[in-house]
């Protein structure tokens, strides 16, 4: 199963410094940063990431793989100038992610491929065929097979008394 990558889990909460804390206790979220929402699915031959990336171009989308552990890191920077009628209106929006998740045994990291469409960035992670049973086949030889030999050897052989 594929899994969210935490190496301070134990230690820390997840989102512990990328928040601010109101005085009402509650967690701001800082306008800076955003954290996407990440679907994992596991299919027969692979494992889907889906994550909600709007507004981010596959330039500005990072998909690396280092140690079994899968990382999406992106950036999105946009700027709305706008004057008119006296005045003039500047909106900047800005933030960075990086989500990381750990590889299962059995996948084919040369074979990931990223895809983003409609603001919804897809990683495919192929697994590795699994390799069918097989029957192996048990020959005879040895002491057993030898041993059957000479009883029936011996069972042919005409006895001494049976022709007196």
């Amino acid at each position: 199963m594929l899994t969210l990558y935490r190496p301070f889990s134990n230690l820390l909460r997840d989102e512990f410094f990328d928040r601010d804390v109101s005085p009402w206790g509650h967690a701001l979220r800082s306008p800076q940063s955003f954290n996407p929402a990440v679907d994992v699915v596991e299919k027969d031959n692979a494992y889907l990431l889906r994550a909600e990336v709007p507004g981010l171009a596959p330039e500005n989308i990072d998909v690396q793989v280092e140690n079994d552990v899968l990382t999406v890191r992106g950036e999105r920077k946009s700027e709305n100038e706008e004057e008119r009628g006296g005045y003039r209106r500047v909106e900047r929006s800005y933030g960075s992610f990086a989500r990381s998740f750990i590889l299962p045994k059995g996948t084919q990291v040369d074979a990931i491929e990223a895809q983003v469409e409609h603001g919804v960035l897809t990683v495919t992670v192929p697994k590795v065929a699994a390799p069918a049973p097989r029957k192996v086949e048990v020959k005879g030889g040895g002491l057993v097979e030898k041993a059957k030999k000479i009883f029936a050897k011996a069972t042919e052989a005409p006895s001494p008394n049976a022709g007196a």
